[in-house]
Order: structure tokens, then C-alpha cells, then sequence
């Protein structure tokens, strides 16, 4: 083939161009797209990492709290009788009444009444004496170690007592509070018994 030294070097020139061109298309750019997922990819890890990091960095922090609140909630659990202990406690609250100088009238067990896990146990009171014997019994039974809540509480004059210390009767209920552990239930004794 006889042609210019021009022309000859424009086909190189061309023949040059289609391969870079084949070769971009089919092998390079490819490779370039890989690489940019690659870098995605990595940048998103590295955003997981430094959370990651965060959050083991708090771990620490996270134990504390979780033994403060198993703390917190064994106290609170604590002042939540079992069944066993509510005669003892019931005792204390009519005692409280007695030593504060007040006549119980009424002192009466109400059911309980569950709430998930703990149940309250109100006791209706009826009971008789002066301001300063019923101040003295709501304040005796906000000392006892258990959580005791005395609500509807409806006070009248009646008779005896001074112009200056006038017999009262009131009538309230007392509540206190029981824990109740969770109930198991029959599959689970059967697993035991196998």
C-alpha cells in the first residue's frame, strides 16, 4: 500500500484512537466504576466504624445506668411487700392508729386489686380522735419502710372533745402495696420435670 506519510500516520493515529476508545469502554471504565462503589463502600464502613467506636467508647456509661436502675428498681422492690409480710404490715397500720391516740371503729381488709406486677391491698379505717391524734397517725405511717397511701379521706366533727380540741371521725382507706412475682406457667414445669 502506497500511500501519503499523512495519511499513514492519520490511520495510526485513528487505529490508536478506536483501540484507547475499545479499551476505556470494555476494561477501564469498568474498573473506574468498581472503584467508585469500592469508596463508597469504604466511606460508609468508616461512618459504621466511628459509630461503632462511639457506642463501645459509652459501654461503660450504659453498664452504670443499667446498675443503677437494677439498683433502683430492688430498692423500690424492697418497699413492695411479699404476700407474707402484708399481716405484719396491716398490724403495723392499726398499731400506728393506737399509739397516735385515735379509736379505730373500722378497720376492714378490702380485696386486692392486681396492677401487673404488684397488687394493692386497701384496708377501709374508720377511726375517731382529735386534729392532733390523726396528724400524728398520717405521719407515723409515712415513717413505715413500706409505701403506704391513704386516699378518700372524709372528716366530721362528732360528739365529746373541747372547743379547742374537737373529737374527729374519719373514714379513708389505707392502701399498701405487694409485689407479685410472676407466675409460671405449665410448660415451663413440664420442661422441668423431663
Amino acid at each position: 500500500l502506497k500511500l501519503p506519510r499523512l495519511h499513514k500516520l492519520l490511520i495510526l493515529i485513528g487505529v490508536n484512537l478506536v483501540i484507547g476508545l475499545v479499551s476505556y469502554q470494555f476494561f477501564i471504565s469498568p474498573q473506574l466504576y468498581k472503584i467508585e462503589e469500592l469508596k463508597d463502600r469504604m466511606d460508609q464502613l468508616e461512618i459504621k466504624l466511628k459509630e461503632a467506636k462511639r457506642i463501645a467508647q459509652d459501654i461503660p456509661k450504659y453498664r452504670k445506668e443499667k446498675q443503677e436502675l437494677e439498683k433502683r428498681l430492688k430498692e423500690a422492690l424492697q418497699r413492695l411487700p411479699d404476700k407474707k409480710e402484708i399481716p405484719g404490715l396491716i398490724e403495723s397500720i392499726s398499731e400506728s392508729g393506737k399509739k397516735a391516740g385515735l379509736k379505730i371503729l373500722l378497720f376492714k381488709p378490702l380485696p386486692e386489686k392486681p396492677k401487673g406486677f404488684y397488687a394493692e391491698v386497701p384496708v377501709s379505717m374508720e377511726v375517731e380522735g382529735t386534729f392532733e391524734s390523726l396528724f400524728d397517725f398520717c405521719y407515723r405511717i409515712s415513717k413505715l419502710s413500706r409505701i403506704v397511701n391513704i386516699t378518700g379521706v372524709n372528716v366530721g366533727l362528732t360528739k365529746g372533745g373541747t372547743p379547742l380540741a374537737p373529737m374527729l371521725r374519719a373514714k379513708f382507706v389505707v392502701t399498701t402495696f405487694r409485689f407479685m412475682p410472676e407466675k409460671k406457667s405449665p410448660k415451663a414445669n413440664k420442661k422441668k420435670k423431663r
